[in-house]
């Protein structure tokens, strides 16, 4: 969603250790997509091994009660309702606070929600975008205790840019030929979410990642993900100008 493109396809990234067990929940969760993922055309890219499938977008969706930002490492990041509530040597919630605008409405950057596109993502394509995620399979396995829960954060973040949670999402929208609305699909999903719990302030976008921001906005909207959304939340932090590399 946030590394820089691979400079040859036929390499991918690489983590340490062994993926977490996918939570079980009678079927894979979907990829919830928040950055510059949010583009197909990048998916198609990074999820080499079945791109027809992992990169196919299924439906639009909103992580209730979110917050959307761009963290001081230049990318995109979301901060789940009521703050990250983990420890690991991660700066506590009073220590360090996201600043965002509050949304009376319900859908922007402040208590009301994120909107993303989701994946259904091949396990062996999981695995490939773990890599470009910077997951570490090797951090601690969480225990069944505090504000999260384990099946909602499997492992700690340990060494890795983000860390993967699983989450509830409300699809808006679902993508299946079927025209506007719900389709035939479920109202609530479980959802992968990439989260970095450590680059917690709101900050500039580095100026690669607003070309690639921009494409997988572009790309989103054709989809149906809300212009009205995009314009008062991600419009803060990404100028529309900048066009990505093919």
């Amino acid at each position: 969603m946030h590394l820089k493109e691979p400079i040859d396809n036929r390499s991918t990234p690489s983590t340490t250790g062994a993926p977490a067990a996918v939570p079980a929940c009678g079927s894979r969760p979907l990829y919830f997509a928040y950055g510059s993922n949010l583009s197909p055309t990048q998916m198609r890219l990074r999820c080499t091994h079945a791109s027809d499938h992992s990169a196919r977008p299924l439906a639009i969706a909103r992580l209730e009660g979110w917050r959307w930002f761009i963290c001081e490492r230049g990318y995109a990041n979301v901060k789940p309702p009521g703050g990250w509530g983990v420890s690991d040597g991660i700066p506590r919630e009073e220590e360090v606070e996201v600043e965002l605008e509050e949304d009376e409405e319900g859908g922007g950057g402040g208590g009301g929600g994120v909107y993303g596109v989701l994946y259904e993502m091949h396990p062996a394509d999981e695995i490939l975008l773990d890599g470009y995620e910077g997951v570490d399979h090797g951090a601690p396995v969480c225990e069944a205790k505090g504000q999260i829960p384990a099946e909602m954060r499997p492992r700690a973040q340990g060494l890795g840019e983000y860390n993967k949670w699983y989450v509830p999402a409300v699809v808006t929208r679902w993508l299946d030929g079927t025209g506007p609305g719900l389709g035939l699909g479920p109202r609530e999903i479980l959802a992968l979410v990439y989260v970095d719990e450590r680059s917690v302030r709101p900050a500039a976008p580095k100026k690669e990642y607003i070309a690639r921001m921009n494409r997988g906005i572009g790309e989103a909207q054709e989809l149906g993900f809300p212009r009205e959304w995009v314009q008062r939340v991600m419009r803060r932090f990404i100028p529309a100008d900048g066009m990505a590399n093919k």
